[in-house]
């Protein structure tokens, strides 16, 4: 079994060829992740206090 780079796949290579682009899309998924846990705490926090007080 061989590993494939993302430089080197078809659909996504051409998002990572660079190391600027690498940078930018790797940026960019740490905000959608942060985001992500931020809409998950709060989420599950609206749940629990609508739950509690209801």
């Amino acid at each position: 079994m061989t590993t494939m780079d993302l430089e080197e796949d078809p659909i996504l290579g051409r998002f990572f060829d660079t190391p600027e682009k690498k940078a930018k899309w790797i940026l960019r998924l740490k905000i959608v992740y942060i985001l992500w846990v931020i809409f998950l705490v709060s989420g599950i926090l609206l749940f629990l206090l609508w739950n509690l007080f209801r």
